[in-house]
């Protein structure tokens, strides 16, 4: 019975301190989080206490904490008091993924990213952190920045002869390459959502429009680096240097299913895809696997070859078998600039077909508006009618400037320059059809409201 009784007292009071160290541990973060939207420094001196008395209490206290730890690098007065504090910050980030392990907040990225925005540690540890981040937390190395730092630094290693051979760069942007793609296409789909539920004429939120602008944000980050990664590499991949080297390899390789795509891709992206040797990775490519690679490829070589026919059909089936929305909508638009040249219905037909998979594919609203515009003397009845063919043109401008924020300097000029060519003001109340809907009854099939005065 005494025995009973002792082990009760020690469970309650167990009970009772554990009460008081939740308690204590609330209060301790409440004040950090005061603190760090404060921006004030001391934020870090509860942070310590968190760290060292709650470490397993919450996961804010790593998220918050990190505000805490940058205020201290922001404010330190020496490079000694900087780094420290600068390593204080990766200890804070291994910490977080100790206690709170899957948390996906990319920590190791974020290590490699600390030193190198910091300026502290050498090249060398900032690549061996983002490399151990890109190989061991994939999914969550999602920065465009430090996808960047990587690239240029691996490149640069490579340029001094470090050890780092020139498939290796290659592998590598085609690794990020790729990586890109898929963080650009969860904030595509998440984008082309919003645009068409705009379309259905349902207004979206405040915070819909905010989580909207956010995206076109992102979106536009990911595009330069995707940019600049091509522009560092682009002296490495001219057609004189990749045809000997692929052709070197090709013999070794034709059965690498990875290897010839990644060859094809690049020897497309630098329009060497007149070669020969592009042609021969593209058959092997597609009797390896009739993927919807393979047949884009294949698309690309007939289409060389004059075979537009035969050329349209491999096209068809790539777009087919793609599920990638991008890479779908990319291959209806390079049939919508063929046909451009040749057939403007089927042009539009394949310009529409990439903005149904993907709305907020402005090239496509683009060249729906080069279409129209050099269609003047194809409709209307007269030189007035005719010329009004470029509001419309105009209005497919706009178009793209308002679902494509990284278009929206060149849309809007475009713009400009087709409502400058459309009728005058002194044109329009000459001719009395202000307010008045014109008809293109030509191959176009739609209509325009001229100005009104």
């Amino acid at each position: 019975m005494k025995t009973k009784l002792t082990l009760l007292l020690v469970a309650a009071a167990s009970f009772f301190v554990q009460a008081q160290n939740t308690e204590a541990c609330t209060e301790t973060l409440s004040l950090m989080s005061t603190s760090v939207k404060a921006k004030d420094v001391t934020s870090y001196d509860y942070l310590t206490t968190l760290r060292k008395d709650c470490p397993s209490f919450h996961k804010s206290i790593y998220t918050l904490g990190e505000f805490a730890v940058k205020l201290k690098i922001e404010k330190a007065t020496t490079p000694q008091d900087k780094e420290k504090y600068v390593r204080d910050l990766l200890k804070l980030y291994d910490e977080h993924d100790k206690y709170f392990p899957d948390n996906g907040a990319g920590n190791k990225m974020k290590k490699g990213l600390a030193l190198f925005d910091n300026k502290v540690g050498t090249t060398d540890e900032v690549f061996q952190l983002l490399d151990n981040a890109f190989k061991t937390d994939y999914a969550n190395f999602k920065y465009a920045k430090a996808m960047y730092v990587y690239f240029e630094i691996l490149v640069n290693k490579h340029k001094a002869n470090q050890g780092v051979e020139l498939q290796q760069v290659f592998d590598k942007y085609d690794d990020l390459a790729n990586k890109l793609d898929e963080e650009e296409e969860e904030l595509t789909n998440e984008k082309d959502a919003l645009i068409s539920k705009e379309d259905s004429g349902v207004a979206l939120s405040d915070r819909e429009v905010k989580r909207k602008a956010r995206l076109e944000e992102n979106l536009e980050i990911f595009s330069g680096v995707r940019n600049d990664m091509g522009n560092i590499i682009l002296e490495l991949s001219t057609c004189a240097k990749l045809i000997p080297f692929y052709q070197k390899s090709f013999e070794a390789n034709k059965t690498n299913e990875e290897w010839l795509k990644r060859a094809a891709n690049r020897l497309e992206a630098k329009e060497c895809d007149t070669d020969p040797l592009f042609s021969k990775i593209s058959e092997a490519l597609y009797k390896l696997n009739p993927s919807a690679d393979a047949a884009e490829k294949l698309g690309v070589v007939e289409y060389q070859r004059k075979n537009i026919t035969k050329a349209m059909d491999y096209f068809n089936q790539a777009a087919e078998l793609y599920k990638d929305n991008t890479k779908k909508a990319n291959v209806y638009y390079k049939m919508a600039s063929i046909y451009s040249k040749s057939n403007k219905v089927q042009s539009r037909n394949y310009a529409r077909k990439a903005l149904a998979v993907k709305p907020s594919y402005g090239k496509a609203y683009l060249l729906i508006a080069s279409l129209y515009g050099s269609s003047i003397n194809d409709c209307g009845n007269d030189q007035f009618e005719k010329r009004a063919m470029y509001w419309l043109a105009a209005q497919y401008c706009d178009k793209a400037a308002a679902v494509d924020s990284s278009l929206r300097s060149q849309a809007s000029s475009n713009a400009a320059k087709y409502r400058a060519a459309a009728p005058s003001k002194t044109e329009i109340f000459q001719s009395g059809k202000a307010g008045q809907r014109i008809a293109f009854n030509c191959w176009v099939g739609e209509s325009i409201a001229v100005p009104s005065l």
